[in-house]
């Protein structure tokens, strides 16, 4: 965790300065952590756990400070309940307290939400807790002779010996292409084929409904007929 802020040298209050921040342990279970602040001399304060105070056993250290109001020597970081407290941030100006921990790197289990692709192919996972992560990176091939690829169907392509080998790596990197999320590439179909196929389809249409209107025309025949 990081506590910073400005801990006020003209202070007459004996009241420590207490301040606290949810963290979690590596189960990721919150825990509270706090930290006090108590004036010893114009240029010198405590820092201990309240809850754990140097009267009770528990860890307590000095902070000098210059007359420019910077820390001397601090013990930065400093371990309270196994927690790394980093206080390098503190100052000591006359005026009022703005001590406050700031952050902390902590966090509760999480369940993956969704994920994103960056443009390198980098697949990242966005967590319940609020936290991303690398999870994994799409490949890229790249071949000498592209023209040369077979198409295997369903905008696949299979190499042969006129391509060349698949050279995979990174997308971005050494000519290959990169990674654009949620766009929809342009259509690879062999144009000329489907229109073939849709006139087919289009012919066979027309045959079936003459085969009704044929039907239809012999049962008009026939009741003439009896007429």
């Amino acid at each position: 965790m990081t506590v910073a802020g400005n801990l006020p040298a003209n202070t007459t209050n004996p009241t420590p300065i207490v301040t606290s921040i949810t963290t979690y342990d590596p189960q990721g279970t919150p825990v509270t952590q706090s930290v006090q602040f108590t004036k010893v001399t114009p240029n010198q304060w405590t820092l201990e756990d309240p809850a754990n105070p140097a009267s009770a056993g528990g860890p307590s250290y000095t902070i000098d400070f210059t007359n420019g109001g910077s820390p001397v020597a601090t013990p930065s970081p400093v371990t309270l309940n196994g927690i790394t407290v980093d206080i390098s941030g503190l100052t000591s100006f006359s005026g009022q307290s703005s001590v406050a921990a700031t952050k902390q790197d902590g966090s509760a289990a999480g369940t993956l939400q969704s994920f994103t692709i960056s443009q390198d192919g980098t697949l990242v996972g966005v967590f319940s807790n609020g936290l991303k992560q690398n999870i994994a990176q799409l490949a890229v091939a790249n071949f000498n002779n592209p023209m040369g690829l077979e198409q295997a169907g369903d905008s696949m392509y299979r190499t042969t010996s006129n391509s060349g080998v698949a050279q995979l790596g990174a997308a971005g990197s050494a000519g290959r292409g990169i990674l654009q999320q949620g766009a929809l590439e342009m259509s690879n179909v062999d144009l000329a084929q489907e229109f073939t196929n849709l006139v087919i389809a289009e012919r066979g249409f027309q045959a079936n409904s003459r085969v009704i209107t044929t039907s239809d025309e012999l049962l008009q025949d026939l009741v003439n007929l009896k007429h």
